[in-house]
């Protein structure tokens, strides 16, 4: 069986949702006869956050390739980061390693152009935010990514870092955030919002909103992990 390797702990509470997931939906696929191959490696979310904050693109690099070396020796097939935030040297990392790794970003992009988006807001940490990384690929796609402003950025940045990490889900705090998205909806027109941060998805889903299009990163790279596990099986048919 096809064995696939995540890196978690970034955060805590979305690596519990994704292995959670994966393992439902495999089941739900296999008629709930088998479980699914997974090798899980946990990293220390603030370690991983200081390089980044600090732009240290080789200390990243060094720290993320130890954890991805512990799981090409169990034998995975593909490696999935289970957070947005890495995605910033995500492809700097890919050409470091001997093994591939399937992108948040590529995938909810990909899943974005097969909508038919074109304009789409962005949630996540002021790394995933600021950075540029969602923005330049979308570009190379037809998105176009809208950020919210430097101070709505601060907001959401300590919602997410000081809440939502720990599973605290404050109703004042969505609505300041729903305050923000419907700002980014009446004066941007944005067509889909990214939950750019697989946390986020704790305090949103479709049923929040109305005119626009929901886009779980948490739960597009979990169907992508489906994919993979999935695959020697329907090669079987």
């Amino acid at each position: 069986m096809i064995k696939v390797g995540l890196i978690g702990g970034i955060g805590p509470e979305s690596t519990i949702k994704y292995y959670q997931l994966v393992i439902k939906k495999f089941r739900e696929i296999t008629d709930g006869v088998e479980y699914p191959e997974l090798c899980l490696v946990s990293i220390d979310m603030d370690r991983m956050l200081k390089y980044i904050s600090e732009n240290d693109k080789k200390g990243f690099i060094d720290f993320m390739r130890n954890r991805i070396d512990v799981l090409i020796k169990s034998g995975v097939s593909k490696v999935f980061i289970c957070s947005n935030t890495p995605h910033v040297y995500f492809d700097e990392l890919q050409s470091q390693v001997e093994i591939e790794m399937i992108s948040i970003v590529d995938e909810t992009l990909n899943h974005i152009s097969s909508l038919g988006l074109k304009k789409c807001g962005l949630l996540g940490t002021k790394f995933t935010m600021s950075k540029g990384f969602y923005s330049s690929k979308g570009m190379s796609k037809g998105i176009e990514i809208i950020i919210p402003n430097e101070i709505e950025q601060d907001l959401i940045h300590s919602v997410y870092m000081n809440e939502l990490v720990f599973n605290i889900n404050n109703k004042d705090s969505k609505m300041k955030l729903i305050e923000i998205i419907s700002r980014l909806i009446e004066e941007e027109g944005i067509e889909g919002l990214i939950l750019g941060g697989t946390e986020l998805s704790l305090m949103f889903d479709q049923t929040d909103f109305d005119t626009i299009k929901i886009l779980d990163t948490c739960l597009i790279h979990v169907d992508s992990i489906i994919d993979e596990l999935v695959s020697e099986i329907n090669q079987s048919f």
